[in-house]
């Protein structure tokens, strides 16, 4: 079953959204997957748009980039918009 393109859009900007936030921060790959309790490889994944981010996944991102849920959201969905 192939993800539809909304989804596959979707996942590819929150990709973009949090190597663009770990960088900011100046976190590699592990640190911010130790932050999240992850590996890096999932970490990597999710930045390139190849897995969906689970509810818990933006709970725990959220916290480790010190910010809301919802502001991380609204962002992501913003930036779509344009």
């Amino acid at each position: 079953m192939t993800k539809p393109k909304v989804s596959k859009y979707f996942d590819k900007q929150f990709g973009l959204y949090v190597k663009k936030k770990r960088l900011e921060l100046q976190l590699s790959q592990a640190d911010l997957a130790s932050k999240v309790g992850n590996n890096y490889q999932n970490i990597s994944r999710l930045e390139r748009g190849e897995i969906s981010p689970t509810l818990f996944w933006c709970y725990k991102l959220a916290e480790a980039f010190e910010i809301e849920i919802h502001d991380m959201i609204v962002e992501i969905n913003y930036k779509q918009k344009k």
